[in-house]
């Protein structure tokens, strides 16, 4: 959803159509909360913004959002604590986007910036709701800083040597008073060669301002006419700004992003405040935003650093310190205090406090700031804390921890800081393949934290990556800080959150140490004392994370230090319980209409269920690991987690104890599993056909329900040991689908009703996977019947529905699949514009099979791919992706597939050359192993094409006993689509006539597998 200001107002949904909000006061409502996207904004603030003088009761406002959300939906507009948020990216407001792009392109000389800032405008910033204070007043605002962006747009201009009088000319002849404008008026003349108009425009503003004024042109101006007269028109440096921000002695990396998103905000806001733990960089984020902010406050920006005040009274003292003003003047005693000492010093003055560390004094830091920001209308607040300053008209600007990434570590903000500060210490330091995973392991264990990743890369003097990552157990101990001119609680971690620590409440230390034994963070449920929750979000100690709260691991383990070891083990109990209780529940959840919920809880919960299996195997007990990977198998399955498995299970297994009886089924199967994973095939049937036995003998129930369902799927004849006159709901989709399933579809009708009949079943469930699975399934027999709509509905629904659970390897194979099935269907009706409609849905596949990185999916997906630029015409692009494709496949299950496939493909493009002895040399290739594995649907189409050459080649008896032989193993006339365009059964019928047509193809038809594929192999030119 994306919301205009810059003009009328308006709302576009996702689909970029006009969403109405029928009156004045409902788009009022969202215009207010829009300026302040994903921020709550208090119901007094909107009270006022919308009735002003006439402000109703709350529920006049409360039926305001009831309509916003029938209109742009609930999720859209959510409640707070203390008002309403709107869920919009600051880039789908207009106004956050033109102040970004203004504030971009004037600060950075950015030309293309500053032009689609400008873009943006419609008309007058919110023409229909300057009837209302706010929005008059935000108006005005946006008016200037439009000027301001035009006006440096064309200085730029001119440096380019563009001409813009034809722009400019107007503009100046509207604001003669302006200096600024004739200014760039006289450089643009004289950039375009007319200096003696240059002067006279000087001569014309000199005189406007002697009339309307009566004041000299300002020194500026006047030196410019001076230059001109020189012919040089260099501008002349600025005036020296006051400030007492000092240069740094370190580069600022990581933060750019968030730089540029603080320094718009405080040109929006008069009272912005940083928030985040204790070492996350607010600090050195806040001067560095501030030392660009000339423009927002030309008569000064000052630091003040409050973390050495010892007493609240000593605030405004310390402000007056720091600007170097005195209470009052020499021998001239004052009845002023510090404070309005203050508000006479900045009452009419444009400029810009930074009060850091606020938390040490808040409540007189508070009352500072409200003091002073009414008194002095020009003065903007910066602030640091980690906390809220509480007052009014404050925004909120919370930093993150600097992300790391594993794809391009070298570029992530967290290395890229430690690297340069490795490089201090240590200036032959270089990041590269021995030492990037050490590096990117320690700025992910110290949570991207910059203070400790500074302290980290300090210890490079001494250590390399690898041993400081081997010894980060032992963190603060390790990162005691060297440099001797940092504050003292910055000199190791454990002084930083200490001293956060013993501003807490007793009530806020013992939830931080509850929470401390839950490194996956904790729910509402989880929490008993909501004050002390919101004391330590407050704090910055605990962060929000959606309904989610969660402490950086850093300050996570220093908590549980606190804790007394029994009362740190009973805690890991409590967590113990309640995650084998939440898994053992969600097993039966995930395979039904919640599942979605279900799998989000388990998601939430992943890591201190991962903590709880890390303790079972820890302290032996066996029982509880084993109930916990017996119900985690699906979800497991699901999410790819395969590794969780892998390493879990055999540690568990190993332990001391017996399997209590109600677990050795479970066990039996997943001991199965993995021996069939490891290629012992034999080990593994005996393994899952016993616990399958056991199963179904035991008395009362057995852990691990969907086990028993999907065991039967590992067996060579799965029919053989699914229980299907007794199953039911889930376990019975998935026997009918692993049936339907076996031989990839197999043969006749039987299929297609077990997959009707289990896609009933996942339906009536709801469940989504088993669902999307037999959709997927169906797609292809709808394909083969050549109904190709069908087939492609059927996808459609299957990736929407693989995209709601979360699985983007399954997503990304069906999208490929529903491009395939679209190019094949346009091939088929012989349009380029048809086959071209299948870029979009492979689109989709992509960007699924990028986001999941998985290898055999990416390979099936170019596979698809190769075929879909093969329908389009492009042979080259074509056959290169389909070489790698099977590259990347080769060796896998699936080679078998892509060997029968690949030779038919490449046989189909030679036909098209007119080259039928290459083509013929592309079934010679196909292996005795390719041709034994593949299943019958993928042999039909090599025998298929292969007749194709055969009629080529002048044989079109052997080509009709082919088609039939293709024929009995599809179990259907093949109607995909892949080889429309070589016409094979309509030109072999016209070759030899309907009746011989019938009696070879007939004969071809009644071929069993064996025969089909002895047929294949056949080379009746040289019999």
């Amino acid at each position: 959803m994306r919301v205009h200001l810059l003009g009328s107002f308006e709302i576009r949904n996702g689909d970029d159509e006009p969403v109405e909000l029928p009156g004045a006061r409902l788009r009022a409502l969202v215009a207010r909360l829009a300026l302040e996207p994903g921020r709550e904004v208090t119901a007094d603030t909107l009270l006022d913004a919308i009735w002003e003088d006439d402000a109703p009761s709350a529920n006049a406002l409360q039926a305001l959002v009831s309509r916003v959300r029938r209109a742009i939906g609930a999720d859209r507009l959510t409640r707070g604590a203390a008002g309403y948020r709107l869920a919009v990216e600051p880039g789908d407001v207009d106004v956050k986007r033109f102040e970004r792009l203004s504030e971009t392109g004037r600060r950075q000389a950015d030309l293309t910036a500053l032009r689609e800032a400008e873009s943006l405008w419609r008309g007058a910033a919110l023409a229909d709701l300057r009837h209302l204070r706010f929005a008059e007043n935000e108006a005005i605002r946006l008016e200037r800083l439009r000027n301001e962006t035009t006006r440096e747009r064309l200085a730029l201009e001119i440096t380019t040597g563009a001409d813009v009088l034809a722009e400019l000319e107007p503009i100046a002849a509207a604001n003669p008073l302006d200096e600024r404008w004739q200014a760039l008026l006289m450089r643009a003349l004289y950039a375009t060669g007319r200096p003696a108009e240059a002067l006279d425009a000087y001569e014309r503003a000199r005189e406007h301002l002697a009339d309307e004024l009566g004041a000299d042109p300002s020194p500026e101006l006047a030196d410019l006419h001076l230059q001109i007269l020189r012919q040089s028109a260099a501008p002349t440096a600025r005036a020296e700004k006051r400030t007492n921000l000092k240069a740094q002695l370190t580069s600022f990396v990581g933060r750019e992003d968030d730089l540029d998103a603080l320094a718009t905000a405080v040109a929006a806001s008069r009272l912005v405040t940083v928030t985040g733990p204790g070492g996350a960089g607010k600090t050195r984020l806040a001067v560095e935003a501030a030392a660009t902010l000339s423009n927002v406050a030309p008569q000064g920006i000052w630091l003040v650093e409050l973390a050495a005040v010892g007493d609240d009274s000593d605030v405004a003292p310390a402000v007056l310190r720091a600007i170097g003003a005195r209470e009052s003047g020499l021998l001239e005693p004052s009845v002023h205090d510090a404070a309005s000492r203050l508000e006479e010093y900045f009452a009419d003055q444009d400029a810009l406090i930074i009060l850091d560390n606020c938390e040490h004094r808040i409540d007189a830091a508070a009352r500072l700031a409200a003091q002073l920001l009414g008194a002095c209308p020009g003065l903007r607040l910066l602030a640091t804390s980690r906390e809220a300053l509480g007052i009014g008209g404050e925004r909120l600007f919370p930093i993150p921890p600097l992300p790391v990434s594993d794809d391009r570590p070298e570029a992530s903000p967290a290395v890229r800081l430690f690297c340069e500060r490795a490089a201090a210490v240590r200036p032959d330091f270089k990041l590269d393949a021995t030492n990037a995973e050490a590096v990117v392991e320690i700025c992910r264990r110290l949570d991207g934290l910059p203070l400790a990743v500074e302290l980290a890369a300090a210890r490079m003097r001494a250590l390399d990556a690898s041993q400081i990552a081997s010894r980060l157990d032992d963190r603060f101990a390790l990162l005691a800080g060297s440099d001797r001119t940092a504050p003292e609680r910055h000199r190791t971690l454990e002084g930083v959150i200490a001293w956060s620590w013993e501003l807490l409440s007793d009530a806020e230390r013992a939830l931080a140490m509850r929470m401390s034994v839950y490194p996956g963070g904790v729910g509402l449920d989880r929490v008993d004392d909501l004050d002390a929750l919101a004391g330590l979000v407050d704090k910055s100690l605990v962060e929000r994370m959606g309904e989610r709260y969660r402490m950086l691991e850093t300050i996570r383990t220093y908590a549980e230090a606190q804790l007394e070891p029994d009362q740190a083990e009973a805690e890991r109990d409590v967590m113990a319980h309640y995650c084998l209780d939440l898994v053992e529940r969600a097993d039966d959840e995930i395979r039904s209409a919640t599942q979605l919920e279900a799998m989000a809880g388990l998601d939430a919960e992943h890591d201190n269920i991962l903590a709880v299996l890390a303790r079972s195997v820890a302290i032996g007990h066996k029982e509880t690991g084993l109930r916990m990977i017996a119900a985690l198998f699906w979800f497991w399955h699901l999410r790819g987690f395969r590794t969780q498995l892998q390493h879990w299970y055999p540690a568990l297994l190993e332990l001391p104890g017996e399997v209590p009886e109600r677990l050795v089924p479970a066990v039996k199967l997943l001991t199965g599993m993995g021996q069939f994973e490891f290629g012992d095939a034999e080990a593994a049937t005996r393994s899952i056909a016993e616990g399958i036995a056991l199963g179904r003998n035991t008395n009362g129930p057995i852990a691990g329900h969907s086990l028993l369902a999907i065991a039967p799927a590992f067996l060579s004849d799965p029919a053989v040991s699914a229980d299907r006159a007794t199953a039911e709901g889930w376990e019975l989709g998935v026997i009918l689908l692993t049936e339907a399933a076996f031989n990839e579809g197999g043969t006749g009708a039987e299929g297609l009703d077990q997959i009707a009949r289990a896609e009933a079943e996942f339906a009536k469930l709801g469940e989504r996977f088993g669902l999307a699975s037999a959709l997927r399934m169906r797609a292809e027999y709808s394909a083969r019947q050549g109904d190709h709509d069908e087939a492609k509905d059927a996808l459609a629904q299957a990736g929407r529905l693989f995209d709601e659970l979360g699985t983007a390897a399954d997503a990304a194979e069906t999208y490929a699949e529903l491009a395939l099935f679209t190019a094949r269907s346009g091939a088929l009706l012989g349009g380029a514009e048809a086959v071209a409609q299948a870029w979009e849905p492979m689109r989709l596949s992509l960007d699924r099979a990028d986001a999941e990185r998985t290898p055999s999916t990416t390979a099936y997906v170019r596979w698809c791919r190769a075929q879909i630029l093969l329908s389009a015409g492009d042979r080259e692009q074509g056959l290169a992706e389909l070489a790698a494709a099977e590259h990347a496949i080769g060796g896998t299950r699936a080679d078998s597939r892509l060997q029968v496939w690949g030779a038919a493909l490449r046989a189909i493009v030679a036909l098209a050359d007119g080259d039928a002895a290459l083509a013929h040399r592309h079934f010679d290739a196909l292996t005795a192993e390719g041709i034994a594995g593949a299943a019958d649907p993928n042999l039909a189409v090599a025998v298929r094409v292969r007749a194709a050459v055969t009629l080529a080649e002048g044989d079109a008896v052997h080509a009709a006993t082919l088609l039939g032989a293709a024929l009995s193993l599809l179990g259907t006339e093949d109607r995909r689509g892949y080889d429309a365009a070589l016409r094979t059964l309509a030109r072999t019928r016209e070759a030899l006539g309907d009746n011989a047509f019938e009696a070879h193809y007939g004969a071809g038809a009644t071929l069993d597998r064996a025969a089909a594929v002895e047929l294949l192999l056949a080379n009746p030119s040289q019999s």
